[in-house]
């Protein structure tokens, strides 16, 4: 005998399982061409910035070249609220990281460590200073 299927069961089981990221992706050249920056964004879901950067970390790290220099910027909508009036105010800031050389025999995933754990102590300074 066949069971109905409970659909909040099944909403429960999809929200376990995140949604397939949709990518949209932009460059620009600088410099005639020496310099290029590239934007990834994620359009179909809002991450929490470490979970932003695990995410697209694939994306980035193909656009990593030997024998360049890099620099991760965040750019993230910060929500700071008043305690005494309730109210919010929000920002877009840009969290960056120290600029790194990407040589044949650097490691990314290591390089990638490096550049998320100082962008991610720059956000903490940010909100301890009670900045967001």
């Amino acid at each position: 005998m066949k069971r109905p299927f409970n659909n909040a069961f099944k909403k429960k089981v999809m929200s376990l399982f995140p949604k397939q990221s949709k990518f949209e992706e932009s460059k620009r050249s600088t410099l005639k061409g020496f310099a290029e920056e590239h934007t990834i964004k994620v359009t179909n879901q809002t991450f929490d910035p470490k979970t932003f950067l695990m995410v697209v970390k694939q994306k980035a790290l193909e656009k990593f070249q030997s024998q360049t220099k890099v620099r991760l910027v965040l750019k993230a909508r910060m929500e700071k609220i008043s305690p005494t009036v309730g109210s919010s105010i929000i920002e877009v800031r840009n969290f960056q990281s120290k600029t790194a050389i990407v040589l044949e025999s650097t490691n990314l995933d290591e390089l990638w460590t490096e550049i998320v754990e100082q962008m991610l102590e720059n956000i903490a300074v940010f909100q301890m200073n009670g900045s967001g």
